[in-house]
């Protein structure tokens, strides 16, 4: 069951991109213009639904978060994801009509800190002194995300699975800046984000490692 409080204590939120080069004390301020509150998740529970109001974004402080779509027919798809200090729902929070068109669902237990994007664009009437870093922050990280989103188009892109696996296992080992990945999705969810069937990209993997191009245990990957 998810639980609400004000979120005082704002050292923890130093490290996350979007208060990049923003003083704690203005951080303190900013809970406060900004709306922050902070709610925790149990794995499997809906963080936001299709079609929900969006009055706020949210930055994962610690777990992980999935954006889903689900057709007509009731299958969902893993658009992508998010872990610790990343942040999600701002598209919808900041544009005219805010109902999303996706869902966000907590894959581990999750805690979220929440903030109203009504002051982070426009600055509010106490002219706080951090707006325009925020603001600046906030353009890059959206420009960032645009990228990410541009990954997974050339992953999917991609005419077989195991050109689909190596590009994902690829642009994983870039982020990470290391042969040795370790990947946050199990096999379904990694299957999921892929657009394959969990069977068949299982077989892929063994495939790959007898032909000397990756290895893996659990969750750790490395590319030879």
């Amino acid at each position: 069951m998810e639980k609400n409080s004000k979120s005082r204590d704002v050292s923890k939120y130093l490290t996350f991109p979007l208060f990049q080069s923003i003083e704690e004390e203005h951080v303190k301020e900013m809970m406060i213009c900004l709306n922050a509150h902070v709610r925790r998740y149990n794995k499997g529970q809906f963080i936001l639904f299709d079609g929900e109001d969006v009055s706020h974004m949210g930055i994962v402080i610690q777990g992980l978060v999935h954006m889903m779509k689900e057709d007509v027919w009731g299958n969902q798809t893993l658009l992508t994801y998010m872990s610790d200090g990343d942040f999600f729902g701002e598209s919808f929070a900041m544009c005219r009509e805010t109902n999303s068109f996706v869902s966000f669902l907590s894959a581990s237990d999750t805690e979220i800190l929440f903030l109203g994007t009504r002051h982070i664009l426009t600055p509010c009437k106490n002219n706080c002194a951090f707006h325009q870093r925020l603001a600046r922050n906030m353009f890059d990280l959206l420009g960032q995300k645009n990228i990410q989103l541009m990954e997974k188009i050339e992953i999917l892109s991609k005419a077989t699975l195991r050109e689909k696996i190596l590009a994902f296992l690829s642009m994983q080992a870039q982020r990470q800046d290391s042969k040795y990945i370790l990947l946050s999705l199990s096999r379904a969810e990694m299957a999921n984000y892929l657009c394959t069937n969990r069977s068949a990209m299982i077989r892929e993997l063994s495939a790959m490692r007898a032909d000397g191009l990756i290895d893996f245990d659990k969750n750790t990957f490395v590319l030879r």
